[in-house]
């Protein structure tokens, strides 16, 4: 990570450490938590199969100039501590006071990402953009992103995820932000969390990291949130597409299998991403460039632009075959999302469909709600990998839909070879955990 440089002495302090064997001259202009990434400085994090403490010596031969650490284990710069991933966090935030760019936090049970992006693509039309990457929404990637601020950068965009209550606020108080959003409020974690209303709760502890003049946008079709109006300890902006009580509201939305068109804020939308949950990020994208003060034309730019990130509905086409790549992560609401994107598709609609992981007691009734909503939307066959989404299938099967158990990836891949046509639609997802984009890259490869 490249920061604006700091001495070892104000990194000290600002973590309340304790600095031996400081060099008299001992500059930062890197930090990282890889030994290997030959960043100056080097924060040695423990977890249940590691210990970076590991790994200072290997860092300091490889050029590395100092490190934060809760034990002495030699080497000039030490920085002791008594816990390296909460002085990671209270570098990052010592680090964005530096700044006084404008950051949006983002959280939300679905969507997440793709609203982080889109808000992205419409504020680099203004300027640079520090944003999130990958999967860094926790507390050791969050921080991460926080320090790689630069003076170049006009805003900041970082996304928050969670799955017990009190991670949000702890990285709220990290990041600062000036406006938060809420994407909905749906069963990611429900079962850590025991309903949506605890849920609820946990995501709108993003609040309490905003200053008295922040703002929080957030998804006014969602019923928890919105029952939340004229309850928050902040302005409120609520968008939405059916609630005419939204402040920002998607009019004249017509979602194709190529994109959709809507009109919002006096300005007609165009996305070039399938799906209404889009629309959604979109909204809330609109609104983020609205209370920035950027012109309208470079907010529609900036959603026209949007592409997806990688395994993230991307659309692939090989073959004649046309393969929706959704393998990043799963919950009930985001499977549903992506059937609807697949019903709206052309040709022979196909959806291979796997685990759901972290629903607890809530697991099998989850899958079930997946399964029974594939049934109304008459996807044309549903092949399923793995045990909680054979419920999937049976539901699906249940409601009079055609639907394959499959206990393995291999027999899924071999399943769709075996059955693909010109002309199909292919959905592709599951939970990260269950792999499911060597099914993707085996169609395509099978196919092109």
């Amino acid at each position: 990570m490249s920061l604006e440089r700091m001495s070892l002495q104000e990194i000290a302090q600002a973590v309340h450490g304790q600095l031996l064997r400081c060099e008299s001259e001992a500059w930062i202009n890197s930090v990282s938590t890889n030994s290997k990434s030959g960043a100056d400085l080097f924060v040695a994090l423990q977890g249940e199969r590691f210990d970076g403490h590991d790994f200072i010596p290997e860092f300091y031969q490889n050029g590395g100039r100092a490190a934060i650490a809760q034990r002495d284990t030699g080497g000039q710069n030490v920085i002791l501590v008594d816990d390296t991933r909460l002085a990671l966090g209270t570098l990052a935030r010592h680090y964005r006071g530096k700044f006084g760019m404008p950051v949006v936090g983002v959280t939300g049970s679905v969507g997440k990402t793709s609203t982080r992006g889109m808000i992205e693509s419409v504020l680099s039309g203004a300027g640079a953009v520090c944003a999130t990457r990958g999967n860094l929404n926790n507390d050791i990637g969050l921080p991460q992103t926080l320090l790689t601020m630069e003076r170049a950068h006009k805003f900041a965009v970082v996304e928050m995820g969670m799955n017990h209550a009190g991670e949000i606020r702890y990285l709220t108080r990290i990041a600062g932000p000036d406006i938060a959003v809420v994407t909905n409020i749906g069963t990611a974690h429900i079962g850590n969390l025991g309903s949506r209303e605890a849920i609820l709760r946990a995501k709108l502890e993003i609040l309490e990291g905003l200053p008295a003049n922040g703002l929080a946008i957030l998804n006014g079709d969602d019923d928890l949130l919105f029952a939340q109006k004229g309850r928050l300890p902040c302005r409120a902006l609520y968008y939405g597409i059916r609630n005419p009580a939204c402040d920002l509201r998607a009019c004249d939305a017509a979602c194709g299998p190529l994109g959709s068109r809507f009109s919002a804020a006096g300005g007609a939308f165009t996305l070039h991403v399938p799906g209404e949950h889009h629309v959604y990020n979109a909204l809330a994208a609109v609104a983020v460039g609205l209370e920035l003060g950027l012109p309208l034309g470079d907010i529609q730019k900036g959603v026209e632009n949007f592409q997806p990130a990688d395994m993230r509905q991307a659309m692939i086409e090989a073959g004649g075959v046309r393969i929706i790549e959704d393998c990043y992560n799963a919950n009930a609401d985001s499977m549903i999302a992506a059937l609807a994107v697949l019903a709206g598709s052309q040709g022979r609609k196909i959806a291979v469909l796997g685990d759901m992981y972290e629903l607890g007691e809530f697991t099998e009734a989850e899958h079930r709600r997946v399964g029974a909503y594939a049934a109304r939307r008459k996807i044309g066959l549903l092949v399923t990998v793995g045990e909680y989404a054979a419920c999937i299938a049976e539901q699906a099967r249940a409601g009079g839909a055609e639907a394959i158990s499959l206990d393995s990836n291999a027999e899924a891949l071999s399943t769709v070879l075996g059955l693909a046509e010109k002309g199909d639609t292919i959905l592709v997802k599951a939970s990260r955990g269950a792999k499911f984009e060597e099914i993707s890259r085996g169609i395509q490869a099978g196919l092109g």
